[in-house]
């Protein structure tokens, strides 16, 4: 019973001598929004196998344009490469239009301004490092039709 009883005390004090977590901030600028109306949705990835696609976001975070361009922040991240991808909801209808052929209708982007050609670039072209410290990003949105 004794030997139960100190292994649950060092299991209870454990958490309190744990180094604490290090959580980095990363600011997201998105230019060369056409205009002002609806929302930009941009998606954080931490994975190749699952970048741009709804199921591998780890987080989200939707902005206002104003003056073509939208502002915003991921916060408590931990150090390490990640990846966005993001696309300008302007009709607000919280999808990715499409038309013929799967042309995107609305305006889309991938950090580091990776290009794209039928499909989202690979993660590697759209990785960068966020460090203790915190990164801020800035990228382009992409428009096929105007």
């Amino acid at each position: 019973m004794r030997r139960l009883g100190v292994r649950a005390f060092v299991l209870l004090l454990a958490p309190a001598f744990a180094h604490p977590a290090i959580a980095a901030e990363l600011a997201v600028e998105v230019r060369g929004l056409r205009s002002d109306a609806g929302e930009v949705r941009v998606g954080l990835f931490d994975t190749p196998r699952t970048f741009a696609t709804d199921d591998g976001k780890i987080a989200e975070i939707v902005l206002r344009p104003e003056g073509g361009v939208a502002r915003g922040a991921f916060a408590d991240l931990a150090p390490g490469a990640y990846a966005l991808a993001a696309y300008h909801d302007e009709n607000g209808n919280r999808t990715f239009d499409k038309g013929l052929f799967g042309w995107p209708l609305e305006g889309y982007a991938f950090s580091n301004d990776a290009p794209a050609f039928l499909g989202a670039p690979p993660f590697a072209k759209a990785a960068f490092s966020v460090p203790e410290g915190g990164a801020r990003v800035v990228f382009r949105m992409v428009y096929w039709y105007h």
